[in-house]
């Protein structure tokens, strides 16, 4: 499984301890960690403040004066890293990280996908979420086609569609989660069904918008998403 790392702009300097929950602190020292209500360990890195930060959720986010304030003052980043093997880790990870905001972290960056949430955007837009995975997934617009970027976290191939076919990204979305969380085969051939004469077949594309090299390159493949 591919590992995923989290980044979480908070207001406590990197050598003070950050209390998640009354009884669950990280410490300048503190290796791994364990978050009451998910089942997930937590490899935890801290690193000083970065100037970037601001910069990295503005252009993801509508910030408002006091959020921008918020990011400037940061005093230092807190990454937790892991592994999802289910839909039902992806739900405990989300608790988690609501946890962490509960605590006073700012924002979180998702490092396998460039997404970046603000503690508001992330609780109103995925606090009670039919689909899990959507905070994980960035979706990449080339012109002619919608590309999701992160599937290589859950061990998945990435996912194209075109951006004529109604409802592009909701397909993606869906698409993605039907596979991770529903099992079909993520490979060429495979047919997702939602019922009401929407069926979509997956087919092998042989290039993506990353060269092997780039970082963003998922060696799991690249799949288009076609309507049958």
């Amino acid at each position: 499984m591919n590992q995923f790392v989290l980044a979480f702009p908070i207001p406590v300097a990197v050598d003070e301890i950050f209390s998640i929950t009354e009884n669950v602190k990280v410490a300048a020292d503190t290796k791994t960690v364990m978050i009451p209500g998910c089942s997930v360990q937590f490899n935890v890195v801290r690193q000083p403040a970065s100037p970037d930060v601001l910069d990295i959720f503005k252009e993801r986010n509508d910030l408002t004066e006091d959020e921008e304030k918020a990011f400037v003052a940061h005093k230092s980043l807190l990454f937790l890293l892991g592994n999802v093997k289910s839909i039902n880790d992806v739900e405990m990870v989300n608790s988690a990280i609501s946890k962490m905001f509960a605590a006073g972290a700012i924002g979180v960056y998702m490092q396998q996908s460039g997404t970046a949430w603000t503690a508001k955007a992330f609780e109103e837009q995925f606090g009670d979420s039919d689909y899990p995975m959507d905070p994980w997934i960035n979706i990449l617009d080339s012109g002619d086609s919608l590309y999701t970027l992160g599937l290589a976290v859950f061990t998945l191939p990435d996912l194209c569609i075109l951006n004529t076919i109604e409802d592009p990204e909701e397909a993606l979305l869906m698409a993605a989660d039907s596979l991770f969380g529903d099992g079909i085969p993520a490979k060429s051939g495979s047919i997702i069904d939602w019922g009401d004469n929407e069926k979509y077949v997956l087919r092998q594309e042989l290039k993506g918008l990353f060269s092997k090299d780039a970082p963003e390159y998922n060696k799991q493949g690249l799949l288009r998403i076609v309507k049958k």
